[in-house]
This record gives structure tokens, sequence and C-alpha cells, in this order.
């Protein structure tokens, strides 16, 4: 993993993981957030172009809540990332939010 600019903690009832970017390859990992801090797995931003945003790269920050954001996919909370370099459209950077609930999903966590 290269160049970590970011780390946050997501914690429930029933687990608790540490959110981590890796600016190297514009992806995030998981882990456990107990030792011996088991890795969990890896997710991208990715691109969706049918609905006109581009993904995550060169993330200098990023932060987690389990807090409701709303009903629906937002229920589990979220996670918001500082993306650095935007395609869709060309501009210098904004911040991409991701509802935990299909961090959740890709990754099978229970």
């Amino acid at each position: 993993m290269a160049d970590i600019e970011g780390v946050a903690l997501y914690q429930t009832a029933s687990a608790d993981y540490l959110v981590v970017s890796s600016q190297g390859n514009d992806s995030y990992l998981l882990y456990q957030s107990q030792a011996p801090y088991e890795y969990v797995g890896r997710f991208r931003i990715g691109v969706n172009a049918a609905k006109g945003f581009d993904g995550s790269a060169e993330t200098d920050g990023l932060d987690v809540t389990t807090q409701a954001v709303g009903s629906g996919r937002w229920a589990q909370g979220m996670m918001v990332v500082q993306d650095g370099r935007n395609r869709m459209p060309d501009q210098n950077q904004n911040f991409k939010w991701v509802p935990w609930s299909e961090i959740s999903q890709a990754l099978e966590l229970k």
C-alpha cells in the first residue's frame, strides 16, 4: 500500500473497521480495528458514466460515519473521500460520497 492519505474508524455494535486510503493506486482498504489488524478487503470508487460522475483518484483524506444519513442504502452511514482528480466534469477536485451499504455488499461484510 503506497502513500496513505486518510484513515478513519467505522464502529458498530458488531464490528469495527479501519478504513485506509491508498493514494498510490486509488483504492481503499478495510482492516479489523483490533490487533492483529487483519485485512478485510479492498475496493475502489468507480466511474458511472450514465450518471455523469468519475471515480476517485489521489485521495488526500476520508471520513466515515455509522449514523444514518437518509433511508435505504444510506441507513448504515457513509464514507466521504476527497477526490483530487476529476474528469466528469473536468475540474480540480471534489468529494465522493459512498453509502456504507455498498461497501458492505462489495466486501461481503456481516
